[in-house]
């Protein structure tokens, strides 16, 4: 189990070598057009004509950080008793 580990690391590591050097070599990135977008065009498509879509998907997202939290949640007896003390039930 320990070699599967330590290949699985290796692997992830060279992978994350080579979308590093594909990513930081220059020739992948062509000249920019004078029409692709700019921040301010990014900007303006994000939080004005896409912002309910935005909206929507951070509500979707806090709804299932809620359940996530919901389901990892421990109510063993001996978790709910306060200090160590006796409880009602």
């Amino acid at each position: 189990m320990k070699m599967v580990s330590t290949l699985v690391r290796i692997g992830i590591l060279i992978v994350g070598i080579l979308i590093f050097t594909n990513v930081t070599n220059s020739s992948n990135w062509g000249n920019s057009s004078s029409n692709s977008l700019d921040n301010i065009s990014f900007a303006t498509y994000m939080l004005v004509d896409w912002g309910f879509v935005v909206l929507l998907i951070g509500v979707l997202l806090s709804m299932a950080m809620v359940g996530a939290a919901y389901l990892v949640r421990d109510e063993r007896k001996e978790n709910l008793v306060w200090n160590g003390g006796e409880s009602s039930d």
